[in-house]
């Protein structure tokens, strides 16, 4: 009887570390495309400093997706046609799930309106709970409607 006892009692205990184990996240391919709204923010001698996106889209592990963010318009010191683009987005998934990102390396050439950068996955809710991973981006601005279009390549992890 104290044998079956223990037996049960390490059978309990492994089941018990099986539910608080974290699984290992798997490494998905991802891709997105959309399009937005800025709606830019200026200083008080009218230069544009910013903007406020408001985007939606397709992407896969997203499925149809909106979102928001900010972003910042910093000078390049050696170029005045280049602006460097540091901000944030989340992406909200139909369900409700959210995949924030923080932008790397945005790059924003004024003359034709094309940046690129990398949008690296933070943790998010739901399926993006301990999200990580990065996707390249190449955004297409139009600066007199504030209309964009973006597409997305990378992988996402969860």
């Amino acid at each position: 009887m104290k044998r079956f006892v223990t037996v049960r009692s390490l059978i309990l205990v492994f089941a018990l570390l099986a539910g608080i184990i974290p699984v290992k996240a798997t490494e998905r391919p991802y891709a997105a495309n959309g399009n937005g709204v800025a709606t830019f923010i200026t200083d008080a001698g009218g230069n544009v400093v910013g903007a406020n996106l408001m985007l939606s889209g397709q992407g896969t592990q997203l499925g149809m997706f909106s979102g928001s963010g900010r972003i910042e318009f910093v000078p390049d010191a050696n170029d005045p046609n280049i602006v460097h683009v540091p901000g944030a987005v989340t992406y909200i998934a139909a369900n409700g799930d959210r995949l924030p990102t923080v932008i790397e390396n945005g790059l924003m050439d004024l003359r034709t309106g094309i940046a690129t950068g990398d949008m690296v996955f933070q943790s998010g809710t739901g399926r993006f709970e301990g999200a990580s991973g990065k996707a390249a981006i190449v955004v297409v601005q139009d600066f007199v409607t504030g209309a964009y279009t973006f597409t997305m390549v990378g992988s996402v992890n969860y």
